[in-house]
């Protein structure tokens, strides 16, 4: 009786062990990001770099965080340029120059529906950037929270291509 009932006793000390280590495996599986500028012959220049990107739609479902009508592709960071390319597509949907756009973060990981807001002549874009693939129809709060740090590092890349952070 007594071994049932300190087994019963132990086996949620047991249950929230497992989920303390699992989250920190999760949460310490994130790519590092590979760096955003280098030294030239001239000088520090900013490096290409290439982002998976969730661009919400504008409707409810957009704004309440919902993956129905995003549009997924990538963002890419080159010669003081960025440029969204959907999936499938083999041009660019637009390319603008970075010194006419401007970046704002938002929250952090499952907390925040767009982890970012770019605006310039494309216009207002709602999006969430990652360097793993973005999943389009299940949520993973643990990916949320490692797709908050390629947030912080597509800022920085972008800061280094001239993009204005505000």
């Amino acid at each position: 009786m007594t071994l049932v009932l300190l087994l019963l006793l132990a086996l949620p000390m047991v249950l929230v062990v497992g989920i303390v280590v699992v989250t920190a495996v999760v949460l310490s599986r994130s790519r590092r990001a590979a760096p955003v500028v280098a030294q030239g012959p001239d000088g520090w220049v900013a490096l290409p770099s290439t982002w998976n990107v969730q661009v919400l739609d504008a409707s409810m479902f957009g704004r309440m965080g919902g993956t129905l009508g995003s549009t997924f592709g990538t963002l890419t960071l080159a010669d003081g340029r960025l440029a969204f390319t959907p999936d499938g597509a083999a041009v660019p949907g637009w390319d603008v120059a970075c010194a006419e756009v401007w970046v704002r973060r938002q929250g952090v990981g499952p907390f925040a529906v767009a982890a970012l807001r770019l605006h310039g002549p494309m216009g207002e874009v709602a999006c969430n950037v990652s360097r793993e693939h973005i999943n389009r129809y299940t949520r993973n709060s643990m990916k949320d929270f490692r797709e908050a740090g390629y947030a912080a590092q597509f800022v920085a890349a972008a800061r280094a291509h001239g993009v204005r952070v505000g």
